[in-house]
């Protein structure tokens, strides 16, 4: 007897390692994770239901990203906020994202680019009360301009920069220009409304 075709329609299978990554990402990000918490590999596979495989690897990446600290035989943790570090990072991240804008504006289509600006605009709302998600939403807008590039290179290296900026960000309200926030964020709404 022949195997019935499914119904329903899949997404794309993830692996693991991925969606172990995502999860850990998004625990340092929110900072269930603090910067300098010790990563237990047998603790946190208990605590993801996952095999230490895809820990080990999700750790890597991580890693990579410049999000946790290895040292061999020693420990595994998050990393720890660092404003030299961070100022280093976001500003090759503004040299990547103005080759994104450059590239990657005149690649969208009608529907993206309006969806791009009405996230501009909740983004400018932000910005204007200096509210911290603000930033990271500026820099969000223009990550979808890497991706929309059609240059791979530029959106790998975008992505993971982009996240390790949003990391160490300041916490403080008063560590911000919010008025040149507020310029990039009009400069790229006209660019998106061209």
């Amino acid at each position: 007897m022949p195997v019935p075709a499914s119904s329903t329609t899949t997404g794309p299978r993830r692996l693991l390692r991925d969606v172990v990554f995502d999860k850990l990402l998004a625990a340092i990000v929110d900072g269930t994770l603090e910067p300098g918490e010790r990563l237990n590999d047998d603790e946190l596979c208990k605590w993801l239901g996952v095999s230490r495989t895809p820990v080990r690897e999700a750790i890597a990446q991580l890693h990579t990203y410049g999000l946790v600290e290895i040292e061999a035989n020693r420990y595994t943790r998050v990393a720890a906020r660092d404003d030299v570090v961070h100022a280093e990072a976001a500003q090759f991240l503004a040299g990547l994202h103005t080759l994104a804008r450059e590239w990657g504006a005149h690649n969208l289509d009608a529907t993206t680019r309006k969806r791009l600006s009405k996230s501009l605009k909740t983004v400018r709302q932000q910005l204007t009360v200096h509210d911290l998600a603000g930033p990271g939403g500026l820099l969000d807008v223009q990550g979808e301009l890497a991706k929309a590039s059609g240059n791979a290179l530029l959106a790998v290296t975008e992505e993971p920069l982009r996240i390790r900026v949003k990391f160490l960000r300041p916490l403080d309200a008063d560590a911000y220009d919010w008025d040149s926030l507020l310029a990039a964020a009009d400069e790229l709404l006209v660019v998106l409304e061209v």
